[in-house]
């Protein structure tokens, strides 16, 4: 049964009548102003604190403006500065542009003299840059054309920090912030996933990400999240647990209000359905609000199920839940004797 409801939620959801999964944009070649291009670059990916842009001029004679944009955490940086901005900054300092330069000159000089990139391709379309920066790939958009590169320099973010031996611990420090948001980000790849970040602890001045879907979420939850978020003055924040602890509605309570995991696929499906995920930086566990009880007694797997499956496991569940806590008592009642 709740499987079947939340497959109904997310199916609403993922209507194309809803803008919530959609990012809008009032261009739909690539313009021909860096001015313009950058404005729309913003205005889509506001509030992504994981997406890079940077302007730069090429030339002697004559400067032309490049504006490249990619998601951090997406692509290898040495490559960006070995194959685009070293080219572009340094050697297109040597190359004289003259003014009467026309559109065919300038995409074959970056082509076959400046841009030392083996995956190479032109684009036309606004919405298929966005795309392809979404993928990890870097985007070049040139001033006073209508055609943007796309290169092909991924370089995802893996987890290489081991657990060490004389001290495992179920849940510690041991990732960087970045490493996990741009996990989040291969399995959503929509720019109105928005990563905001802001520090906590006087002392630590820890980075905390806070994650969720424009469109999807309600803008009083992430409002709430917010202020309690700003609210906390402590000296240090080391793990989610501090933060948990802190921003959870009922802290006398056995049942815990704030969820956690530490699987990108889990949190994704979370923010699908409307949740806000709160990231720390040196910690692979995710905070996940609002929290339902109900959430303690299903499986990741869950989600990976047929339907009807998976709703008739929760409901063995639950039974197996009533049957544990009842039925001790039922026993031991039915065996009172009065003296």
């Amino acid at each position: 049964m709740f499987k079947i409801i939340s497959k109904i939620f997310r199916c609403l959801m993922r209507n194309p009548e809803n803008n919530g999964m959609k990012y809008s944009m009032k261009v739909k070649n690539v313009p021909n102003s860096i001015k313009l291009i950058k404005k729309e670059l913003e205005e889509i990916f506001s509030d992504c604190s994981d997406f890079i842009v940077r302007e730069i001029s090429i030339g002697n004679e004559v400067e032309i403006k490049i504006l490249i944009a990619f998601m951090e955490g997406f692509v290898d940086k040495i490559m960006v500065n070995d194959g685009i901005l070293r080219p572009l900054m340094i050697d297109s300092r040597q190359t004289i542009l003259k003014k009467d330069i026309n559109k065919s000159t300038i995409i074959d000089l970056l082509k076959e003299n400046l841009l030392s990139v083996n995956d190479l391709k032109e684009l036309k379309d606004f919405g298929q840059t966005i795309d392809n920066i979404l993928s990890g790939d870097t985007v070049i958009y040139i001033d006073g054309k209508s055609i943007a590169f796309t290169a092909g320099m991924r370089g995802w973010e893996q987890r290489g920090v081991e657990e060490p031996d004389t001290e495992a611990v179920v849940r510690g420090p041991c990732e960087t912030l970045r490493t996990n948001t741009s996990l989040l980000r291969r399995k959503i790849k929509n720019p109105n996933l928005k990563l905001e970040m802001m520090k906590l602890g006087r002392q630590t001045n820890t980075d905390i990400c806070i994650s969720y879907i424009k469109g999807l979420v309600n803008e009083d939850l992430v409002k709430t999240v917010k202020r309690r978020l700003s609210k906390i003055d402590i000296d240090a924040i080391l793990e989610t647990g501090y933060i948990e602890e802190l921003i959870e509605d009922a802290p006398l309570s056995i049942f815990p209000t704030v969820g956690n995991s530490e699987k990108p696929d889990i949190v994704a499906a979370k923010l699908l359905e409307g949740r806000v995920a709160i990231f720390c930086d040196g910690t692979p566990f995710v905070l996940i609000v609002p929290y339902l009880l109900i959430e303690t007694i299903q499986a990741s797997e869950d989600y990976y199920s047929r339907a009807v499956f998976a709703s008739f496991i929760r409901l063995v569940r639950i039974l197996a839940l009533i049957i544990s806590s009842t039925l001790p008592a039922i026993y031991v009642a039915g065996n009172i004797r009065f003296f």
